[in-house]
């Protein structure tokens, strides 16, 4: 697959921390199935305990799919 094919069938997700590392949730996920919310690497939370971006560690795997270019990370932002 090529860099524009790739990108034009990228999911969109935003990284999140919770738990001990920074996280990415995919905006529509097929996995999710009730509340809890699912990181491209499985790890599952409640909505409530997601925070934005910081200075904890970050998830590899969600960082290799980002990298990869699966991902499209978009900016979040907590009111």
């Amino acid at each position: 697959m090529t860099p524009s094919e790739n990108e034009a069938n990228a999911s969109s997700g935003r990284w999140v921390a919770f738990g001990y590392q920074n996280h990415v949730i995919p905006d529509d996920d097929s996995r999710r199935d009730g509340p809890a919310l699912i990181a491209v690497c499985g790890v599952m939370t409640a909505p409530e305990d997601i925070g934005g971006r910081d200075q904890r560690p970050t998830c590899s795997v969600c960082a290799a799919e980002v990298r990869s270019g699966r991902i499209d990370v978009r900016l979040v932002t907590f009111e």
